[in-house]
């Protein structure tokens, strides 16, 4: 099987983004490959204690993938959050990507990044073990001249360049200026397509570590990473670049936060052309019981909104707010999964 795709979103790997996904239907599942950031294990740095953790770990992984991907589909796996205190992340991907393709029965792509391939040279035998990988650069850790020394390392390992997808990353730009943003990707994809491997892939994602400080109502936040992949489609040299972004996510790492500390704002994050229509309402616990049902009735009569056959996230938002306004706010997972929803289709079918 050959991984194909016209949008790669990046994925935390939560029960919101986990049933988004699995609501998808098979038309809009074309064109569409995801890479997952897998979660932690137990933290256990020692071979002994992964040895002893992983088989489980594995196998609820796997149960999910059943239930959400379709069986001919390709995934992306990137195991970078698994175990951080474990020193041999190239083995360690290898490990979880194959237990997991064995068990879940489905079509996975290790997901490298530059530090897996300089770290442990030693390891870089275990590439060639797979048919396709994906190598993730995130451009604020590498210069552009580095690429092609991290593609001739893995080639070197028994990689096929045909087998190789750049994955491009720009990491996070919230309120980044895009011209900006353009110039300074443009050596890196200019270094990459002249590696030869089989796609190039620019990522990047805009939406906000938390909501913080923003007042409550109706705020209009920037997609930066799609405006410069606009940019670049506009400049006419970059025609065979695919996109991929983090959806309604920004890409740092979620914070391990004690549920019972913090009180987040009941929300909609929307995602309109070029920006998120963020619908914010007062905080969620001893809150007004019927907030989530004013800012979706607020959403339904916004023009940005796409009808409630667009996703399955749209459904749900009409559900909401044509329903009772009884004392159901929803929750952030399901907040989660609705704007994943959404943001996933539209940005697929603007592709």
């Amino acid at each position: 099987m050959s991984a194909q795709w016209k949008y790669q979103p990046i994925l935390k790997w939560k029960q919101g983004e986990r049933i988004a996904l699995r609501e998808l239907t098979a038309t809009q599942w074309q064109d569409l490959l995801p890479v997952l950031e897998l979660p932690a294990v137990v933290a256990v740095p020692d071979a002994a204690g992964l040895k002893a953790e992983l088989p489980s770990y594995c196998d609820g992984v796997a149960k999910h993938f059943i239930a959400t991907f379709p069986d001919d589909h390709a995934i992306g796996i990137d195991t970078r959050f698994v175990s951080t205190g474990y020193s041999r992340q190239l083995r360690l991907a290898s490990v979880v990507t194959k237990a997991l393709a064995k068990k879940s029965g489905r079509f996975l792509l290790p997901v490298i990044s530059e530090s897996m391939v300089t770290a442990n040279p030693t390891d870089l035998h275990l590439l060639g073990e797979f048919p396709e990988l994906i190598l993730r650069v995130q451009t604020p850790m590498v210069d552009a001249t580095q690429v092609a020394a991290l593609v001739d390392a893995v080639v070197a390992a028994g990689v096929k360049r045909k087998k190789l997808h750049l994955l491009v990353d720009q990491y996070s730009m919230v309120n980044e200026d895009p011209k900006a943003g353009f110039a300074a990707v443009k050596p890196y994809l200019d270094a990459a397509l002249a590696c030869g491997c089989a796609s190039t892939t620019i990522a990047g994602g805009s939406f906000p570590v938390n909501l913080m400080g923003m007042k409550s109502g109706v705020t209009d936040l920037p997609r930066v990473e799609w405006t410069i992949w606009k940019l670049l489609q506009a400049s006419g040299n970059y025609a065979t670049v695919r996109y991929s972004d983090y959806a309604v996510t920004n890409p740092a790492p979620l914070p391990e936060l004690d549920p019972k500390q913090v009180n987040p704002s009941v929300q909609i994050r929307y995602a309109a052309s070029t920006f998120w229509r963020l619908f914010k309402a007062g905080g969620f616990k001893n809150g007004r019981p019927n907030q989530y049902h004013v800012l979706c009735q607020l959403l339904l009569g916004d023009a940005v909104y796409s009808g409630a056959t667009f996703s399955f996230g749209d459904a749900n938002y009409d559900k909401a707010a044509n329903g009772p306004a009884g004392k159901n706010n929803g929750n952030p997972s399901s907040w989660r999964r609705d704007a994943t929803s959404h943001h996933l289709v539209l940005t697929a079918a603007a592709l």
